[in-house]
């Protein structure tokens, strides 16, 4: 799992959870105070990261990410993952 953002390569990790080969975290930047959530499939190598815009709930966004993929996720390259 990357343990960065695409706004910040070293931030805090509020929650993280497996399920199989996907993995979702919680991260909280305190260089910019912005939280995003990253989904990391194992499986096709794809990383997503959704930014929490204010009035989201970011436990909403941290329990249920694929309801807010197709939406708003920025689908991460290698080079950036």
């Amino acid at each position: 799992m990357r343990r960065r953002l695409s706004f910040d390569a070293n931030p805090k990790e509020l929650a993280h959870r497996d399920a199989g080969p996907t993995h979702v975290a919680l991260l909280w930047s305190r260089r910019t105070h912005r939280t995003a959530v990253v989904v990391e499939d194992d499986a096709t190598g794809e990383v997503v990261e959704l930014d929490v815009r204010e009035g989201d709930d970011p436990l909403e966004l941290y329990e249920h990410p694929y309801a807010y993929v197709d939406v708003r996720g920025r689908y991460l390259t290698a080079a950036t993952a």
